[in-house]
């Protein structure tokens, strides 16, 4: 079939013509024909663009996992462009240009604007897609969906938006003016995963029921119920800052007056000219809790700033996609919360860092808050306010942890 010996294209005819070449010429040819041979063989990596406004902390963490998913994808190269600001970000995507971003790290209350401009693209076909998209196992691992009556640690920054509708709601129109105001800033921006038609991430934790509270500390082991007090008495300490008196805050907690902001502060200015203006019926207490080392300073829940797919093509749709998708992974999330100093947004991964950090640890204690989640029946006719109250007295005051236990039991 012409790959014999005697035949022109056999390897030995091949080499015996290159022996006999002369002219610089005829080896140029040779070169070129080589390097265009190796060019076809080896097809150059998909170009991601990512565009963001972080702060440099959370900049350089982001240097870095996306360094490590080249590293195991080296089909892709991820370029990265840093702005001064939100603003300058959203000026520069607003601006036709040959080559815009994949994939944009935008703050919240400019979703509305880019999606009425065309520039977002709803994800719900590659988070359903049987090949590419999430598996029930890992939206199950995602942090527990919010539901009525929890301690609803709501995440915000995840990220991907599910569907059109709740792209449209997820800007932030007006400031909250009652609970039922809160309620709807914690759902707006949400992701529905599971598509039960409750929201699967945001951003806040907000008040809760002391009869809620005293149903769940009813069902309870004495274990739990000890470190569940230690944690509380912690949190009021060293978390709410804005509210110095720990006994007055569990109580502006437990009676939905407070609400506890953890992480991103870019909507905190205009809370506190709604609370100083009185036009908000619940008190703000801001919640600066310690880092991963102990030392003072925030941690900021997931991302802080919803990544969206804004590439047009579906090719570049599809990497920026494979991108999200392998960074919600356990161990991209672990290594991301690491070096950003932030709360991760896969369960996995908040369990992973608390067996890393050690149960005693503040880091800990808070991660152990963002793995609670759950859905209780209030018992009517009881409350467990008092009873809380005297716990935390007697815990400030140095008594047992015995005392304080059977005082949480007792009717």
């Amino acid at each position: 079939m012409g790959g014999g010996r005697g035949s022109p294209l056999s390897s030995w005819n091949v080499w015996r013509r290159i022996r006999a070449m002369r002219s610089p010429l005829q080896w140029a040819w040779v070169m070129l024909l080589g390097i265009a041979a190796c060019t076809s063989m080896t097809k150059p990596p998909r170009l991601i663009v990512l565009w963001h406004a972080l702060d440099s902390e959370r900049g350089i963490a982001l240097a870095r996992l996306t360094e490590a998913y080249m590293a195991e994808h080296p089909d892709s190269a991820i370029y990265i462009e840093t702005f001064p600001g939100p603003r300058e970000l959203l000026n520069r995507l607003q601006q036709p240009s040959e080559r815009g971003p994949d994939l944009v790290l935008i703050p919240a209350e400019a979703v509305p604007e880019l999606w009425g401009s065309g520039r977002l693209i709803p994800l719900r076909r590659w988070l359903e897609d049987p090949q590419q998209g999430l598996s029930a196992e890992e939206r199950e691992d995602l942090l527990a969906p919010i539901t009525p009556g929890s301690i609803p640690f709501l995440r915000d920054g995840l990220i991907v938006y599910a569907d059109e509708d709740r792209l449209l709601e997820s800007g932030f129109e007006q400031p909250p003016v009652d609970w039922v105001g809160i309620r709807q800033v914690c759902l707006r921006g949400a992701l529905d995963l599971n598509g039960d038609g409750r929201p699967d991430t945001a951003g806040w934790i907000a008040p809760r029921d002391g009869h809620v509270l005293q149903s769940w500390l009813a069902r309870r082991s004495t274990a739990e119920r000890r470190e569940w007090v230690v944690d509380m008495a912690f949190m009021l300490r060293a978390g709410c800052g804005r509210l110095a008196e720990s006994r007055a805050a569990l109580q502006a907690f437990l009676e939905g007056e407070t609400v506890i902001l953890f992480g991103p502060t870019r909507w905190l200015s205009v809370l506190e000219q709604e609370t100083e203006a009185g036009r908000l019926k619940f008190r703000l207490a801001l919640a600066p809790l310690p880092t991963p080392s102990g030392q003072e300073g925030p941690i900021l829940p997931g991302w802080g700033w919803d990544l969206a797919i804004t590439a047009r093509d579906p090719g570049q749709q599809t990497a920026a996609w494979s991108f999200l998708r392998w960074a919600v992974g356990v161990e991209a999330q672990t290594r991301w919360a690491q070096d950003a100093r932030s709360l991760p947004i896969r369960r996995a991964a908040a369990v992973r860092l608390r067996q890393l950090a050690g149960a005693e640890a503040p880091w800990s204690i808070v991660l152990s808050w963002a793995l609670q989640g759950y859905f209780e029946e209030p018992l009517t006719g009881q409350g467990a306010l008092r009873r809380l109250e005297e716990a935390l007295d007697l815990l400030e005051g140095g008594a047992d942890i015995s005392a304080i236990l059977e005082r949480l039991q007792s009717p």
